[in-house]
């Protein structure tokens, strides 16, 4: 995944994660940033983690952008993209 976000000049990626024992999930959504960024990719990928126990605190502790959970609606998650890509975007012409 990581090397098609490269591959594909990603602006964002969005990684849905079921729970699992003994806490994979959350080693799996670390690996995917650490690969972003060996790549040298991460800091320009808004990194969103989402799933049926993932909350936007659990995915701030594993270093993405944003988490969204169970009830969250389509909208939300396209406006919080929307701005996260067009505040890098500022960044970058800076």
């Amino acid at each position: 995944l990581a090397r098609l976000c490269l591959e594909r000049r990603a602006d964002a990626v969005l990684v849905s994660q079921v729970v699992t024992q003994r806490d994979v999930h959350k080693e799996n959504a670390r690996q995917l940033l650490d690969e972003l960024a060996r790549l040298g990719c991460r800091e320009r990928i808004t990194a969103v983690l989402g799933g049926p126990r993932i909350d936007h605190r659990l995915a701030r502790s594993l270093g993405y952008d944003a988490g969204f959970g169970p009830g969250t609606r389509p909208s939300e998650v396209a406006n919080f993209l929307v701005g996260a890509v067009l505040a890098r975007m500022g960044k970058d012409a800076r």
